[in-house]
């Protein structure tokens, strides 16, 4: 069977062409992704598909160049990315021609600054075109970024440049949001102080030099070559930093976002993620400029000045393909649809969701009053470790509600004690994981476990939850050990534990279980306010407590595990009062 990236796309929107497409990737796997290659500018095209572990053996090529480059030869002026600000009256624009420029200017930076091809630089920047920019340069020249949440605190920043061994940081020294302005400098100073003497050098970014003598040849990258570190919490409950493999990843991402998103030409792409996760990189930044679109970022919140900044950014850039998360959909629908229907949405033809799953309320929201009941939704599953979008429904309108659906081509998947399972590999999975020993199970078709509780309805698969003990708020994966940390040095405590439970706006919220220490006798609201303050220094503002709740003891096994489940039944039950 000869699979073209148009009949690919095909098989996407009808049901009898999706299966038996997906039947042959999956028996037929070096032939399937064969197949997806040819829009891959290749300096040398690779000698084998996949053998023993590896992807795109022989190959030569650099995800900037096919990103940027080649557009900036064949379509200079076209518009790449428009970037809004919290002051909804700023607006810029960068064509590819002149985004190829900038991201050279930055690339004579970081050589000027002894940043080579397998060095790790730090990003510690909002959602600019400076900041898309920053990491491009380090695609350009081989160089792995570690983009961090420019919301994050001084502790999770500095545990990154540490982990990592980041030989550069590169920031901004301040960002507004919801019209105050915040200054990044101060976190920085405070993750310096807790770095002590291994604190890189810091790049301001907002006045970038110009670099005499210094050359910006781009690097061409082999199959192994590293392409970022994307830290995130696993199912052991730490962060972990997630390596992807350039080529692979590339590969990945350009050969999902084709087939389910279809993105034409004339397109204009609004992802409204940040560049700190895992969507940011591959559906904001890499994967919309590989296909050449027009891409509207977003560097502020849907609610301020007033409810309606993604209506009316999407009216303004005529936005047609659209792509949130249930959170942002569950606090606008909030706010009543008045703020929705004084713009005109009629360019959209295309929604997409990510982070978290949908509820029915939700979505019913999401495809009558922002699709205006034409626009299929593209209700997506994935994790950082895999890169790019693993399940997703067809692109019609014969959709069920809250139902990621259907594997993508390639990979294979299935469900081993009510969990979701990838049982082989695949371009976008992640490389390994770094500072820990390489694992057997990651590209040698072992399986992997992905953490997520999934059910099948009708022959597709719908996500249900967490099975380990991490809490999803607005789409942010968080630890429940990293609050359980930050609130061991509290005097105040003796132990504590946190569980997350269902909410309607965030998706889940965390509640604290506090037992008081011995002797103490603090006022419930002293304590509240010094927890509160505690976890917002130690993880960051997006580590929100919806409540916090007193025991005498906490329940625990024989063996001294805390009983998480009795912790959620009293959550609920005290919720519900």
């Amino acid at each position: 069977m000869h699979i073209s990236e148009s009949l690919s796309n095909e098989a996407w929107t009808d049901r009898d062409l999706y299966k038996k497409f997906y039947k042959y990737s999956i028996e037929n796997k070096s032939e399937f992704w064969k197949s997806q290659i040819d829009c891959i500018y290749w300096k040398k095209e690779p000698d084998e598909i996949y053998k023993n572990g590896k992807w795109l053996n022989g190959g030569k090529s650099n995800i900037y160049y096919n990103c940027v480059a080649r557009h900036a030869i064949n379509a200079p002026n076209k518009i790449a990315f428009t970037n809004y600000f919290d002051d909804p009256d700023i607006r810029e624009t960068i064509t590819y021609s002149e985004l190829d420029i900038l991201v050279k200017k930055i690339v004579k930076l970081l050589r000027y600054k002894g940043v080579k091809k397998g060095d790790t630089v730090a990003v510690f920047m909002p959602v600019r075109i400076v900041s898309v920019a920053t990491m491009l340069a380090c695609a350009y020249i081989g160089a792995l970024h570690v983009v961090v949440f420019s919301g994050f605190s001084a502790d999770v920043l500095s545990y990154r440049i540490k982990d990592s061994n980041a030989k550069l940081l590169l920031t901004l020294p301040e960002i507004r949001r919801n019209g105050k302005t915040i200054d990044i400098k101060k976190t920085i100073d405070d993750a310096k102080r807790q770095l002590g003497n291994i604190i890189p050098e810091t790049v301001y970014m907002d006045n970038i030099p110009d670099i005499p003598n210094v050359s910006d040849n781009i690097e061409w990258l082999s199959n192994d070559d590293e392409a970022f570190i994307l830290y995130t919490s696993g199912t052991s409950g730490v962060f972990k930093g997630v390596v992807h493999a350039s080529l692979p990843y590339m590969l990945y991402i350009s050969s999902t976002f084709k087939t389910i998103f279809d993105p034409q030409p004339n397109d204009t792409y609004f992802c409204t993620s940040d560049i700190g996760w895992i969507t940011g990189h591959s559906y904001m930044v890499y994967a919309p400029l590989f296909w050449g679109l027009t891409s509207v970022i977003f560097d502020g919140t849907p609610l301020y000045p007033t409810p309606d900044r993604y209506w009316s950014i999407i009216e303004k850039e005529q936005v047609s393909i659209f792509y949130t998360a249930p959170t942002a959909l569950r606090t606008l629908k909030a706010h009543g649809n008045d703020f929705v229907t004084k713009h005109n949405l009629s360019s959209l033809r295309l929604l997409g969701s990510v982070g978290e799953p949908m509820n029915d309320v939700a979505w019913q929201w999401f495809f009558d009053i922002i699709g205006q009941g034409h626009c299929p939704i593209i209700d997506t599953w994935w994790q950082t470790e895999t890169g790019g979008i693993v399940l997703a429904p067809l692109r019609n309108l014969n959709q069920q509600q809250c139902v990621a659906g259907n594997p993508f081509f390639g990979v294979d998947v299935s469900i081993i004690d009510g969990q979701l399972v990838i049982n082989n590999d695949f371009p976008g999975k992640y490389k390994r994981i770094l500072n820990q020993p390489l694992s057997n199970d990651v590209h040698n078709n072992d399986i992997y476990k992905t953490g997520d509780c999934v059910t099948v309805i009708n022959d597709e698969i719908k996500i249900t939850g967490r099975v380990d003990d991490l809490i999803n708020i607005s789409g942010h994966r968080l630890s429940t050990i990293d609050f359980e940390r930050a609130l061991s040095c509290l005097d105040e405590i003796s132990e504590s534990a946190t569980v997350a439970i269902p909410h309607e706006i965030t998706g889940q919220i965390a509640i604290v279980f506090v037992v008081l220490a011995p002797g103490r006798h603090d006022s419930t609201e002293y304590v509240n306010n010094k927890i509160k303050e505690q976890i917002r220094q130690s993880i960051g503002a997006i580590a929100k407590v919806g409540r916090i709740i007193y025991l005498d003891r906490l329940p625990k096994t024989s063996t001294g595990k805390i009983e998480r489940q009795k912790l959620r039944e009293i959550a609920i039950s005290k919720q519900s009062v």
